[in-house]
């Protein structure tokens, strides 16, 4: 049942990140939004997500990867599943994936932008 379950969006488009919630809201998941890495740890706090989808590259080059790596070595964070969301393909052509950057960057999945809604929530199901 998906209505109960909390995603937390951590994105600084505004525009991306309204797109991921509405289509997430449209699948009956509680979404918040947070556009920084600041807000997106409060939110955190406050909040309790069940998910997380990250942007790796945000303001700062590695905003995401630092607070992606400072949730995986926090135990009261490093249970809640992220799932990592990033233009670095598009822009570069490099791939991240779980095999082989888990090392890296500890998260449980990768997207890349964009994304399709079917992807999107069939990667989401799989760890809530």
């Amino acid at each position: 049942m998906t209505q109960n379950k909390k995603i937390l969006i951590v994105d600084d488009d505004p525009d991306f990140a309204s797109a991921i919630k509405t289509i997430l809201t449209s699948a009956n998941y509680h979404v918040d939004v947070a556009g920084n890495v600041e807000d997106g740890m409060k939110a955190i706090e406050q909040k309790g997500p069940d998910l997380i989808l990250l942007d790796v590259m945000m303001e700062n080059y590695d905003d995401g990867f630092k607070m992606c790596s400072d949730l995986k070595n926090d135990e009261r964070y490093r249970d809640i599943p992220v799932i990592v969301i990033t233009a670095v393909t598009e822009v570069t052509g490099l791939k991240f994936s779980p095999e082989t950057d888990g090392e890296y960057l500890e998260a449980e999945d990768y997207v890349q932008k964009p994304i399709s809604p079917e992807v999107l929530l069939e990667k989401v199901a799989r760890f809530i």
